[in-house]
């Protein structure tokens, strides 16, 4: 039985360079208050506020390790917002593709961030963000959404009876129109992957077929 190949498609970086400096300049004035505040309980000054800054600092990168599922998966993550190249594509078993990869390449290595059953896939969607419907016009913040349903079956919602869902945003928010173009060349990848999707309500949402309303 013949293998068939992988199917790739490159994705905007969600992250610039200006960006990346910008965080890491924010990084390092975060370091050196926390040197300051140990400075400080060595020296037994300003006690209670080290403590406190020190306990705020701890409980932020814990949450964020924690949501990246671990330093490792963090610095990976980290790589592929700002240096590496990002992609989706097509795991196949046998003659037929069974997932999709989020990933990047950098140099000539390629990271998978995350997996994603081709079953799992509910809908594909983008909308704008707070700032466009705030400004009630294009403020560059439309990005395109995959919702996905998740492998535990306790996710079940009696309200809407259906099966709640995740969200993986892809590529970077940007201006309306080259978000529906990103948006319906990911549709499009879906759908020779296999995954059966059709137009929803408007013209900015496919649902999979069987769906009746959009998540």
């Amino acid at each position: 039985m013949a293998t068939m190949m992988s199917v790739e498609m490159p994705i905007p970086r969600a992250r610039t360079m200006a960006e990346f400096v910008l965080l890491s300049s924010i990084t390092v004035v975060f370091l050196l208050f926390a040197v300051v505040a140990v400075h400080n309980l060595f020296n037994q000054e300003a006690i209670i506020a080290s403590i406190l800054w020190l306990g705020i600092l701890a409980l932020g990168i814990w949450s964020v390790v924690k949501s990246e599922g671990g330093f490792g998966s963090l610095t990976i993550n980290m790589m592929g917002y700002f240096v590496g190249k990002p992609f989706v594509e097509t795991a196949p078993c046998g003659e037929q593709p069974v997932e999709i990869r989020f990933g990047f390449q950098f140099f000539d290595r390629r990271f998978i961030q995350r997996r994603v059953s081709l079953d799992q896939v509910q809908s594909v969607k983008w909308n704008p963000g707070q700032a466009t419907a705030m400004a009630r016009r294009d403020m560059k913040d439309w990005s395109v959404s995959l919702w996905i349903n998740p492998d535990d079956p306790g996710r079940w919602n009696e309200r809407t009876r259906k099966l709640d869902s995740y969200i993986h945003i892809v590529g970077p928010a940007r201006r309306k129109e080259e978000t529906a173009t990103l948006g319906l060349s990911f549709v499009d990848f879906l759908r020779s992957a296999g995954v059966p999707l059709v137009r929803g309500e408007g013209d900015s949402c496919f649902l999979r077929r069987g769906e009746t309303t959009n998540p």
